[in-house]
């Protein structure tokens, strides 16, 4: 797991992996140094946490798509369009785990970690079954800004491990927030213009958005039984290091 040192006024030292060595010149650390190391923290817990990306993913693959009054998909019309949608839903999600990133960070609200990993997991599978039945009716924002509240805490588990002190707490809240940002949208540029490329071919609306639901489906549905009941149902060892 990641670890902090010195998260005082010189610098933040990260050891990604147990036997890391590094070096650390007490003369030339700064504050910068720390927060930047915050940063990248950040966007390293986004960018590994599959399951943060999951929930992205399962976001992303309808937001090219628009669903007519028969239920079935078509292509969005523009660019436009579409990138609107990602940005209406992205600033739901980077609302709402913002605040409860903060909250419990600075120990004001506190929610159980099972309950916390149980309910991100579920998060993947309703995104999911959005693809195949109109469940959020129009109000996918107010949806994904729900289950961003408990992303915040699953992020601040994260920020929790730093040790963070009094005195730089405001400043090392910011840096990791801002790094999962930037990992968020590090995710989205890659994918969002790769799906709207081949949004108007048959087999995205006929094969990919719908295997790729229903693979997300199974994956929440086996994180949540892990999570939520505390079990070990890993029968396929190929996927341990994934699931």
């Amino acid at each position: 797991m990641p670890e902090t040192l010195g998260n005082a006024s010189s610098a933040l030292l990260i050891f990604d992996n147990a036997g890391d060595v590094r070096s650390l010149d007490l003369a030339s650390g700064s504050l910068l140094q720390g927060f930047w190391g915050v940063v990248k923290l950040g966007v390293k817990h986004i960018v590994e946490g599959i399951d943060h990306v999951l929930f992205l993913v399962a976001l992303l693959l309808p937001s090219v798509l628009r669903r007519k009054e028969s239920s079935a998909w078509q292509p969005v019309d523009s660019f436009s369009t579409a990138f609107i949608y990602i940005l209406k839903i992205v600033t739901a999600f980077t609302v709402a785990h913002s605040i409860t990133l903060c909250l419990a960070t600075l120990q004001i609200v506190s929610v159980p970690s099972r309950v916390v990993e149980s309910i991100i997991a579920a998060s993947i599978g309703l995104a999911a079954l959005e693809i195949f039945y109109p469940i959020f009716k129009g109000r996918a924002w107010l949806i994904i800004f729900l289950f961003g509240l408990f992303h915040g805490f699953g992020f601040a588990d994260v920020l929790g491990e730093l040790g963070v002190t009094s005195q730089h707490t405001a400043l090392s809240l910011f840096g990791f927030n801002l790094g999962v940002e930037l990992g968020q949208i590090a995710i989205i540029a890659v994918v969002f213009p790769i799906l709207y490329l081949v949004r108007t071919q048959r087999f995205y609306s006929s094969f990919v958005l719908k295997t790729g639901g229903l693979l997300l489906g199974a994956i929440s549905l086996y994180w949540f039984i892990e999570r939520a009941f505390d079990i070990n149902i890993r029968f396929l060892p190929l996927l341990q290091g994934l699931f």
